[in-house]
Formats: C-alpha cells, structure tokens, sequence
C-alpha cells in the first residue's frame, strides 16, 4: 500500500526541490520581465521612426512638388513670349509706339 500512495503523490516534500523551484521560477519571472521591457522600449522606438518617416516622406512629397515646379518654369523660359511677359509684367517694358497706362488703386485703410 505504500507504494500507491508515494506513487499517487506528485510532489516531493524534500527543501532541495522546493528552493529549485522558487529559483527557476525567480529566474524566469526577472527574464520576462526584462524582456516584457524590451519589448515595450522597442515598440516606442518603432513608433518613433514611423513618424519620422511619415514626416520625411511629407517633406519629401513637398520638395518634389517644388522640384516640379521650378522644371515647367524653366521649361516655360524658353518660350520667347513667355519672357516677353514676365518683362512686360514684372520691370512695366513696352514696345517701341506702345503707351503704359497706370490704373488708379483705391487707399486701403
């Protein structure tokens, strides 16, 4: 009868096993516990760089914007009556026989 019941009891009663168990149990407890902090210095880092890069590809979308930009204006420049324009409109040039007339502007208060 006895060696049913050692057999039917799973646990042992000795201290030796008892302190493995609370040692392998403490190892393990502070190893996912660093790990659960890593984890979550890395997901903040992650965040971080996904909105650095969204604000990198913003900045990019503009500076490609402007890049296309500035090409049609100097694709515009070698049209000679497009020059004419700018020069007509910008330093008030005109042809030889043309008459430049100034329309009054109301004062702004």
């Amino acid at each position: 009868m006895q060696a049913i019941s050692k057999a039917a009891d799973p646990q042992p009663h000795n201290k030796g096993s008892i302190r493995r168990r609370r040692l392998v149990m403490l190892v393990l407890t502070c190893f996912l516990s660093w790990a659960g902090v890593t984890l979550w210095n890395q997901v903040d880092k992650i965040n971080d760089r996904k909105e650095k890069v969204s604000s990198l590809e913003r900045k990019l979308a503009e500076a490609q914007q402007v890049q296309d930009k500035a090409k049609r204006e100097i694709a515009r420049l070698d049209d000679p009556e497009y020059i004419e324009q700018i020069i007509r409109k910008e330093l008030q040039y005109v042809k030889p026989g043309e008459t430049l007339f100034y329309s009054p502007q109301s004062a702004k208060n």
